[in-house]
């Protein structure tokens, strides 16, 4: 794997190395400088089994999802503006979904879109990043889809009607007949909420952070399975927590909870 490492970053890409057990970064990346070969070879030695992901520094993704009864293959060709996506580099995922990578353009910024279109996702902030071939899962492999990818295997840069179009664009709106629910909102009704909709403004992320992540565990929810979903969080977040801040703040509240159930079990 590291071999594969070593050639993305030769490349020019920002590499990095991903959990096996899921995707959690195995270093702070966040407004970092690339990895080298050298880190990478270390890196590696430690992680010899470890998977690979791209940052989305200089490129952008569409990632579309297939699981369950989401169809975002679908619903991505049949959305009414796919005729501006080009030709350009695809993988398949273990799942059978697919990366769809454009270049970014430095004079029209893309922001991240999660639920553009149902089962479809726009992965482009600095701090964002792709797992890549020949990366794996318990479902199979990441490939890339050759058949729908230009030969030389080159990105494209996105055209800038399609840069526009994407600019305008909110998430879809669930369009179930409950979804105006005059429910009674609780706070666990905000911890769901923060999954898809982020940590909000710059001046309160660290506290949303922490009251995400001290929410969960309250509730019981496993440590490992409450950082996934607090990285989900974080990622979705329009300016996300550096990962040395987010870390921190992580282990802060981890180590609360912890200090909570003693203090329980006297």
């Amino acid at each position: 794997m590291v071999d594969y490492a070593i050639n993305y970053q030769k490349m020019g890409y920002s590499v990095i190395p991903i959990s096996r057990s899921g995707k959690t970064p195995l270093i702070a990346f966040a407004d970092k400088p690339k990895l080298t070969e050298n880190d990478i070879r270390r890196v590696w030695r430690e992680h010899p089994d470890a998977n690979i992901a791209l940052r989305t520094d200089t490129f952008f993704v569409i990632d579309v999802d297939m699981h369950g009864d989401v169809d975002g293959l679908t619903n991505l060709r049949n959305w009414e503006h796919a005729r501006l996506i080009p030709q350009t580099l695809q993988a398949i995922t273990p799942s059978g979904g697919r990366h769809i990578y454009l270049k970014k353009d430095p004079n029209h910024p893309i922001t991240q879109n999660i639920g553009m279109i149902e089962g479809v996702d726009i992965k482009a902030h600095i701090n964002n990043y792709i797992l890549v071939p020949p990366s794996n899962n318990s479902k199979g492999y990441y490939e890339w889809d050759v058949e729908h990818s230009p030969k030389d295997g080159s990105i494209t840069e996105a055209p800038i009607e399609l840069i526009k179009v994407l600019q305008k664009m909110k998430p879809e709106p669930v369009s179930y007949a409950f979804a105006s629910s005059s429910g009674k909102r609780t706070k666990t009704t905000k911890l769901f909420e923060s999954i898809l909709l982020g940590l909000g403004d710059e001046g309160g992320r660290n506290n949303a952070l922490a009251e995400f992540v001290g929410g969960l565990l309250l509730r019981g929810v496993d440590p490992e399975i409450t950082y996934h979903l607090a990285k989900m969080a974080n990622n979705n977040t329009q300016e996300p927590l550096g990962d040395k801040e987010f870390e921190r703040t992580f282990k802060s509240m981890l180590d609360k909870e912890i200090r909570r159930i003693g203090l329980d079990n006297d």
